[in-house]
């Protein structure tokens, strides 16, 4: 076929670099480009890595996945004296580190797992650079009680974050907090064993589980609201980090960002980031932000954010409303602002 040959004469003659142009557009190009994807080994940080894979994947990048221990791991539970925020667990540094090192591409973080921006040893050094869609950011109340009212007296909640048992307390004085750390089933063994009387658990991880609650489901709880239980800033995000000079992964990244995840991470890290250089502890304060969408159309944005003293002694809360198209600097900027309100309305003998 004369024609067939004459197309092959042509393309014969295209010179090499618009050929490797071409290469570059064709979408089998960037097959060839594998993403090293770094996780913590626990069953959780697996199956949020492999959403993120997913996702890569679905945009055309060849993903692998390497399992990186970290020093926060827990092998069955543990009872500590100090809630996490006063002794942190170190979930995200060795995954950081390897990044940062070029071992891994990215690694793959519960956003809420990622320290405030002057205790991140990474800061300047990684991005955050994609955010996936957020999962129910509520907390759950397990072990068969209706409510924290519902609770009986003295009982023993079991829950390591300060957060959480600061609103439990302001709530119910009484309870018995007990800082209790390990991966979900070792938790909720403990309560099997009488360990405790009740658990909290973010439903997020619960649901990315299979362990599903209410009637019928693998779980007896109860979604707490958030009115009486705040959730932690950015609970329900999964985050890949990458290099902040590589522009190609982020590039990579930033197609499988979700804009309202991204918006609701912005505001509530900047409450966070806020309250946290100003307080005088030294850990986390206790602190909780959410950002929901409200109205008939969703047509704002509720940023919903509070300061508590670690024995629930006092809160300060606050909100502001955003417009549904906010973009993520305002959401930032309205988040610093939210968090310079709660330490106005806390007062400078809150911290004492």
């Amino acid at each position: 076929d004369s024609s067939f040959l004459d197309g092959l004469l042509v393309m014969m003659s295209f010179p090499l670099a618009l050929v490797l142009i071409l290469v570059h557009a064709c979408p089998f190009y960037t097959l060839s480009y594998t993403v090293r994807i770094g996780s913590r080994p626990s069953t959780l940080a697996l199956i949020q890595a492999e959403s993120i894979a997913k996702a890569l994947r679905v945009s055309g990048v060849s993903t692998e996945i390497i399992q990186i221990a970290s020093s926060g791991e827990v092998r069955g539970h543990s009872r500590q004296d100090a809630p996490l925020p006063l002794s942190p667990p170190d979930f995200v540094g060795a995954i950081d580190d390897a990044v940062v090192s070029g071992t891994v591409d990215i690694g793959v973080h519960s956003l809420k797992d990622i320290p405030p921006e002057c205790r991140w040893a990474a800061s300047g050094r990684l991005l955050i650079g994609c955010h996936l869609p957020r999962a129910d950011p509520s907390d759950v109340l397990v072990g068969g009680f209706k409510s924290i009212s519902d609770l009986p007296r003295e009982a023993r909640v079991g829950s390591a974050s300060m957060r959480r048992q600061a609103q439990i307390l302001h709530l119910r004085p009484d309870i018995d907090c007990v800082n209790l750390r390990g991966n979900v089933q070792a938790r909720l063994d403990a309560l099997e064993a009488g360990e405790v009387d009740a658990l909290i658990l973010a439903r997020a991880g619960l649901d990315r589980l299979g362990l599903n609650i209410g009637p019928g489901g693998k779980i007896n709880g109860t979604l707490l609201p958030a009115e009486e239980m705040l959730p932690g800033c950015c609970q329900g995000i999964i985050a890949a980090v990458c290099r902040s000079d590589d522009k190609e992964t982020l590039g990579h990244l930033r197609m499988i960002d979700d804009r309202n995840a991204r918006v609701a991470a912005e505001a509530e890290r900047a409450v966070l980031n806020t309250v946290d250089r100003s307080t005088p502890w030294e850990g986390r304060p206790p602190t909780a932000a959410f950002v929901s969408q409200v109205g008939n159309e969703a047509a704002e944005w509720k940023l919903d954010a509070l300061l508590a003293r670690p024995d629930g002694s006092k809160v300060v809360r606050s909100s502001v409303l955003l417009p549904s198209e906010c973009k993520p600097e305002v959401a930032q900027e309205e988040g610093q602002k939210l968090g310079e309100r709660l330490l106005q309305m806390a007062g400078p003998n809150f911290f004492r």
